[in-house]
């Protein structure tokens, strides 16, 4: 699918290897747009940024965060049913499933929760090989 965000076979001429890229950024768009639970991404330097979600109501054990093929998930668990009758029930506590893309050279570490709000540091890697390197002419 080409959506006019990705279009690959414009860059294609011009690159190598890019193609995996370009089809992981149209499975982005065509997701739909999710607005549950609330997030923010904080930049902190040029490596670093941090992924905050607001999990108002939410215990440490109802919370998964993983990675896999790129992907970082977070997800709860059903919530237990605290038995109490309400008037008005504003705090959503459903169960959700949240994925973010991953580029190649990223490593997710240090989660924590704190007063319900979940925090993911983020990390990009210069790996050696894609670091400057001067070659030898012969």
């Amino acid at each position: 699918m080409n959506n006019g965000l990705t279009r690959w076979e414009t860059y294609n001429p011009v690159s190598f290897g890019l193609e995996d890229m370009f089809k992981r950024l149209d499975v982005l768009t065509d997701n739909a747009a999710v607005n549950y639970p609330p997030y923010n991404i904080v930049k902190v330097n040029d490596t670093t940024s941090q992924l905050e979600i607001a999990l108002a109501g939410f215990s440490r054990d109802e919370i998964e965060v993983a990675t896999e093929r790129g992907v970082l998930t977070v997800s709860t668990k059903k919530a237990k049913e605290d038995g109490r009758e309400y008037t008005h029930k504003g705090l959503a506590r459903r169960t959700f499933a949240r994925n973010w893309q991953l580029a190649d050279d990223v490593v997710v570490e240090n989660v924590t929760y704190v007063d319900g709000l979940l925090s993911i540091d983020i990390r990009k890697e210069v790996p050696e090989e894609h670091q400057r390197k001067l070659l030898p002419i012969s």
